[in-house]
């Protein structure tokens, strides 16, 4: 790996650790905990490569740093074409789930950090764990914090109350016209039946076959 890279992961992963630290109050607060804990969970091999990256420009993971992080001061970057390289190997759903997230950003979020925490949440979806800890917070409750204070329209969509990862992955299947769509390592995972029920995955065929 290019020397600037080890830099750049060294101060990387400071920040991330941040997200091990108590919770502040503010939404602000959270929503900087659950970046941090992306980046943490990315580095540390829970989450894949590119979420590091957080899938963003370099220009505006660096902005995202300052503002987020200015204890780092500022970081060596990548070499451009390494850089590309790992968010390039995020999949499609990484890209419509931070749309889909986006478009419904509440009215009082700030455009930015909505952007920041969409991708975010985005990258936490594609875990294999649930949603609250590939986002380094405390529980459902944070996450419903979080989501209801910059991603309210969506939020107020979830009246079934299901877990938020099955949720996000049902709402773009929706969009997309596949009802069948599924958060990709759900199924590898002990509590599969309890997140899908049976009788909630024979609705869906009847639904498919309609």
């Amino acid at each position: 790996m290019h020397d600037n890279s080890t830099a750049w992961i060294s101060g990387m992963h400071q920040s991330a650790r941040l997200s091990e630290q108590p919770a502040g109050g503010s939404g602000f607060d959270l929503m900087v905990r659950a970046v941090a804990g992306v980046l943490r969970n990315a580095q540390d091999g829970e989450l894949p490569l590119f979420a590091w990256t957080l899938g963003l420009p370099q220009p505006e993971l660096s902005a995202m740093v300052a503002r987020c992080f200015p204890e780092l001061g500022t970081l060596e970057w990548l070499p451009q074409q390494q850089y590309a390289a790992i968010v390039a190997a995020a999949p499609g759903e990484f890209r419509d789930l931070a749309a889909m997230l986006l478009a419904n950003r509440s009215a009082t979020a700030d455009l930015q950090h909505a952007d920041w925490l969409a991708h975010a949440v985005a990258a936490a979806s594609l875990g294999s764990r649930h949603l609250w800890q590939d986002l380094g917070l405390t529980g459902r409750d944070a996450v419903c914090r979080l989501l209801e204070q910059y991603f309210a329209p969506l939020y107020r969509c979830n009246t079934q109350n299901l877990k938020w990862k099955r949720f996000l992955f049902a709402e773009l299947g929706a969009l997309q016209g596949r009802h069948d769509l599924q958060p990709p390592k759900c199924h590898d995972c002990a509590e599969f039946p309890v997140c899908f029920p049976i009788s909630d995955q024979a609705d869906n065929a009847h639904g498919n076959q309609r």
